[in-house]
């Protein structure tokens, strides 16, 4: 069974006569951001230094560490957790394997990243989940009842190695949890995609089968998270049709690695993983869209993806769109200029990071102009949806967390934007193709929605009655078969009624054919209402006059009320011209068998309904 470490240090809080209530008036300075890189353990005093000096001028009530560090040496960085100990006793230490450091909106050289964030007036809590694989749902609810459980809880983040566990099942508990709380947060992974360590760390110890999960609260404290994509779909969709996890096994009913194989030509070599990179799979959800890219390809064709898929989904191909990657992160700093921000964190997909290459830090580096800015890129990330409510896994976003304490101060002046002119050479050509691409999907996908339109039109119109809008014939005899072999291999009942309206020549021959159409319409309509009414019935024209109800796990009596309960009302009603008209029905109930038979029998029983008068119901034989 998982175990859960929770981290309630004894706080020290160090005064300072000028400090104000936290609640009230603005105080000039809250939520301090102080970020460093180093190389060596023996480094770290120095800047352990610089923050007591910070601490001794002013009054902090916590204080957050986050590491980010893609070296392997868990003996140095789980040092370097007991140094941040030795000078902080009360501090909170939290950190994970990267696949690249953010140091002030760049990309950082090889080192241990380290972040202090010093709150004025917010709890910040620690709780480790250990043995969390095979363990997922109730580590989800575990959590969920320790967010529930607190008071002005704002903001959740999970720090988690890798995807070594089952996150679907493990984030579904989590969407329950009270509205309003964000999540965000990243899963540890080496800088390069061969290694095969993922691990988050603490000055205890490295691990590989947990969670970090750091819950924010307090009434000034205030959070806002959110991601900015630009990746484009490409081509038509598929349909998910066999899945496991983040294992996507098959897409409409094809082995999944076909889909690079055939529309992208991307053959089963070394450098698959690295070469699908570039063009990742959506996975369309309610409200959402998650990106997919693929870790591996396993012998029988499937998919290892950072992230699970669900049969059922579309998926598509996608593309990373340079002028559409700038225009969401434009809008996203807008957004967070208008926040105010005192801290910021940046979680970005590694993928982001080898599509922009040299160029990774264009969408970064605008953060560091609205407040401290650091992160690290990730194997995946995790946000909730603000519509919906449901936490979910994403791949190759940048998740950008905006914090602050107290009342926003006036933002910065200027607009900050991503500076895109820096583009030269191969990347202004990418830039130029991606959006013909863009242009001509777009157009494409018109085309496609308009034929689905008519090629759902034209079937409809195959198995539809011109005249009463009911199921022809042909479709009728097809779906009372396959009921009937439903019902033998189920062993529940099913029944059918088969109705004719009695004298209907009369009509025709009387008031001429166009009122007699009126009739078998409006009859029509009286038994589709009565058969949507009826569990999953359906309501089909036989031919002329005659109509059939077929009623799937229906018992004898039921049917027989029914039939009689649709023929009292067809005689109560009043048509137009003709005024009032009787039916005369057959019901048979079955458990399947001969169908030929059923049919027969059927039909016995609507004649002899007619032989005892008309207006009335047979059951039959």
């Amino acid at each position: 069974m998982f175990k859960v470490y929770s981290y309630l240090f004894n706080k020290t809080v160090i005064h300072c006569p000028q400090i104000a209530f936290c609640h009230g008036l603005y105080k000039e300075s809250v939520l301090k951001h102080i970020l460093f890189k180093i190389d060596k353990s023996d480094e770290l005093n120095t800047k352990l230094k610089e923050i007591e000096s910070v601490l001794s001028e002013h009054s902090y009530k916590e204080v957050l560490f986050h590491l980010y560090s893609g070296l392997l040496d868990k003996k140095l960085l789980t040092d370097i957790c007991l140094l941040l100990r030795g000078s902080f006793r009360d501090a909170v230490i939290a950190g994970s394997l990267s696949a690249g450091e953010i140091l002030h909106g760049e990309l950082m050289d090889d080192g241990v990243l380290i972040s202090a964030m010093l709150f004025e007036c917010t709890d910040i809590l620690l709780n480790i989940y250990d043995d969390v694989a095979q363990n997922e749902e109730k580590t989800g609810e575990e959590i969920c009842r320790l967010i529930d459980g607190l008071s002005d809880v704002k903001g959740v983040e999970l720090l988690l190695p890798g995807t070594a566990f089952r996150t679907s099942a493990l984030l579904d508990k989590l969407s329950h949890c009270k509205e309003g709380v964000q999540f965000f947060g990243g899963y540890s992974g080496g800088h390069s995609l061969d290694c095969d360590e993922h691990f988050v760390f603490n000055e205890d110890r490295c691990y590989d089968n947990a969670i970090f999960v750091i819950t924010y609260s307090g009434k000034d404290f205030y959070i806002d998270t959110d991601r900015s994509v630009g990746w484009q779909t490409l081509g038509m969709p598929f349909k998910v049709t066999k899945a496991q996890d983040n294992r996507l096994i098959e897409i409409n009913s094809r082995p999944a690695v076909e889909i690079y194989e055939k529309y992208l030509s991307i053959g089963l070599d070394d450098d698959f993983a690295e070469n699908t990179f570039e063009f990742p799979l959506i996975a369309q959800v309610d409200n959402d869209e998650l990106l997919r890219h693929t870790i591996s390809v396993d012998d029988d064709g499937a998919l290892v993806l950072a992230g699970y898929v669900k049969e059922g989904m579309n998926i598509l191909l996608s593309y990373g769109n340079p002028t559409e990657i700038v225009k969401k992160v434009n809008r996203r700093l807008e957004k967070i200029r208008s926040f105010s921000p005192e801290a910021v964190l940046l979680y970005s997909c590694s993928v982001r990071k080898s599509f922009w290459e040299s160029f990774v830090n264009i969408e970064m580096r605008p953060f560091e102009k609205l407040a401290p800015t650091a992160g690290f890129h990730t194997w995946g990330e995790v946000s909730r949806n603000s519509i919906t409510g449901d936490v979910l896994e994403y791949n190759i976003t940048l998740l950008s967390i905006a914090m602050r304490e107290g009342e926003p101060r006036p933002p910065v002046s200027e607009k900050v934007t991503v500076d895109d002119s820096v583009l030269k050479g191969q990347a202004s050509l990418i830039k130029r193709l991606s959006q013909l691409v863009s242009a001509t999907t777009i157009e494409l996908q018109k085309a496609f929605n308009v034929m689905s339109e008519m090629n759902e039109r034209l079937l409809d119109m195959s198995i539809r009655d011109a005249l009463t809008g009911l199921y022809n014939r042909g479709k009728t005899e097809l779906l009372i078969n396959e009921e009937l072999d439903a019902a033998h291999s189920k062993g529940i009942p099913l029944s059918l009624v088969m109705l004719d309206i009695d004298f209907f020549k009369k009509v025709n021959d009387t008031y001429g054919h166009s009122v007699g159409d009126d009739v078998l319409k409006a009859v029509a309509l009286m038994l589709d209402s009565a058969v949507s009414s009826h569990k999953k019935g359906y309501a089909g024209r036989w031919g002329g006059e005659e109509f059939f109800a077929v009623l799937p796990d229906t018992d004898e009596d039921s049917a027989m009320v029914f039939a009689e309960t649709l023929r009292k009302h067809i005689e109560d009603f009043e048509f137009p011209v003709v005024k009032h008209l009787t039916i005369s029905a057959g019901v048979i109930t079955t458990l399947g068998g001969n169908h030929n038979e059923v049919y027969t029998k059927v039909d016995d029983a609507l004649y002899r309904s007619k032989e005892n008068g008309r207006n009335c119901v047979t059951k039959a034989q």
